[in-house]
């Protein structure tokens, strides 16, 4: 069950980048740029849990309100790679 989590995570963060990559409409490296954008701001919020001990699950004080956060921020971090595609798509 683990493995399908970790896959539809994933897929919900690379199908964005893959389809940022493939738009025909803008130069080569622009494109990369744009895949690279919203393929790596999970990893840059996934980052930021990890390294915030309070929202590491090390927290001294308001150990709810801390979780909770660290909840919004991973659901965040799936959905940030979708909204950096249609920002990225929108400003034609």
């Amino acid at each position: 069950m683990r493995v399908l989590f970790v896959l539809i995570a994933f897929g919900m963060v690379a199908v964005p980048a893959l389809l940022a990559l493939a738009r025909g409409d803008r130069p080569r490296g622009r494109r990369i740029l744009d895949a690279l954008v919203v393929f790596l701001a999970p990893a840059f919020a996934l980052g930021l849990i990890h390294g915030v001990p309070e929202l590491d699950g090390r927290a001294l004080q308001h150990p709810v309100a801390w979780t909770t956060l660290r909840l919004v921020l991973t659901g965040l971090a799936l959905i940030l790679p979708w909204c950096l595609y249609v920002w990225l798509n929108g400003r034609r």
